[in-house]
């Protein structure tokens, strides 16, 4: 059976033993009438109560009060109407085992002393161990199962808050997870929109020149053809000039096509210089193949927060960053020429652990290395499938 089982099979039990005791009571004070009879009965209620009652809202003067109230009459319907009551308190060893766990100290010193108080008043010669030894019994079997009910309630309730706490942390991470997604996206649609504006400012206006130069050869050529021979010359340089521009950014468009991760690396290191005076250089080593999104996400967290640590700890005057594939891994170097030496103490703050912490749980590692003769160098490599 289990302890859940046991657990609800106590309250069947408190209704046994109460029928047990009235039925017992009945027979023991059938001859009893009159004013004794209704402190039996008003004792009985009393100690119902105390047993089933909720106590949520009790506190240990209402069972200190409720306690004396009962023993009293107990001993009035003894020492002044004659009648024999030690038996009608054992009930009260009953109610003293369920109290709550908050109040185990006074629960202890109640059936101490009621145990004793009915010892005196069944006092026979010999002492009477039997009953002490019964009433001992009942209160310890009693409250060992309270505190087990205690503890099983406190563990659900620990065990549901604990589930709560999975969910949003989940829902949290799946948050994290679309905040990710985006910041790549934003930062990859500002690369594209500096790539859209390097053409228009570049290759545009050596188009337009180029035009205005056309238009004035068609007047010179009629008029002077060596002057105009000169000016063919400028006009193949030019657009020699604009073809090469033209190679350059659709060559990096292309490549920013192959994934979201490696423009989003390019815009984060867009980002980051546009608010710093720091010269950052961006150097691509090998080609690139299109990453999982997993590895993408990570790279540009890894890349965050270590631009995130320079801007904010390395006095830095200029950034590398480098980045490359090879043996299906994909390595990741952030270098400075900030102010850390090889004789200075690293000691990893909570962003070089949380770098370390995303690199272990994709199976990567990640290094911290000094650099010459100042500066540090940040080595990520991470495993990737090529997709």
């Amino acid at each position: 059976m289990k302890f859940k089982d046991r657990i609800l099979g106590l309250h069947f039990y408190s209704v046994f033993a109460i029928i047990a005791f009235i039925f017992i009571y009945h027979r023991v004070f059938e001859n009893v009438r009159g004013m004794p009879l209704i402190v039996c009965i008003v004792i009985l209620f009393f100690e119902i109560v105390l047993i089933w009652s909720k106590k949520t809202k009790w506190n240990s003067m209402t069972y200190i009060c409720i306690s004396i109230f009962i023993i009293a009459m107990g001993m009035i319907l003894q020492y002044c109407y004659g009648v024999e009551a030690s038996t009608i308190l054992w009930p009260l060893i009953w109610a003293f085992g369920v109290m709550p766990g908050t109040y185990n100290n006074l629960s202890v010193v109640l059936a101490f002393l009621t145990t004793v108080l009915i010892l005196i008043m069944s006092y026979t010669f010999p002492f009477p161990f039997g009953t002490l030894f019964n009433l001992v019994g009942v209160y310890l079997g009693i409250r060992s199962i309270r505190i087990r009910q205690e503890a099983y309630r406190t563990s659900q309730l620990h065990l549901s808050e604990l589930n709560k706490a999975h969910r949003e942390l989940q829902e949290a991470h799946a948050e994290l997870q679309e905040a990710s997604v985006y910041s790549m996206r934003y930062a990859a649609l500002e690369e594209r929109t500096r790539l859209a504006r390097e053409i228009h400012d570049g290759i545009g206006h050596q188009l337009t020149s180029l035009i205005v130069q056309l238009q004035a050869l068609e007047i010179m050529l009629p008029q002077d053809p060596g002057k105009a021979s000169e000016l063919v010359s400028q006009l193949l340089k030019i657009s020699r000039q604009t073809m090469a521009e033209v190679r350059v950014a659709v060559k990096e468009w292309s490549d920013d096509e192959m994934g979201l991760g490696l423009i989003a690396l390019k815009g984060l290191i867009s980002q980051t210089q546009a608010r710093s005076a720091i010269q950052f250089s961006f150097i691509q080593e090998s080609e690139i193949t299109e990453w999982p999104i997993e590895i993408s996400i990570v790279l540009y967290r890894i890349l965050q927060e270590s631009l995130t640590n320079i801007l904010r700890h390395s006095n830095a005057i200029s950034v590398e960053v480098r980045i490359k594939e090879t043996n299906d891994q994909v390595v990741l170097i952030v270098s400075d020429n900030g102010r850390y030496t090889e004789n200075t103490p690293l000691t990893p703050g909570f962003g070089i652990k949380g770098i370390m912490e995303r690199c272990k749980l994709q199976g990567g590692t990640c290094n911290i290395i000094p650099e010459r003769p100042h500066g540090l160098r940040v080595e990520v490599i991470l495993p990737i499938e090529n997709i």
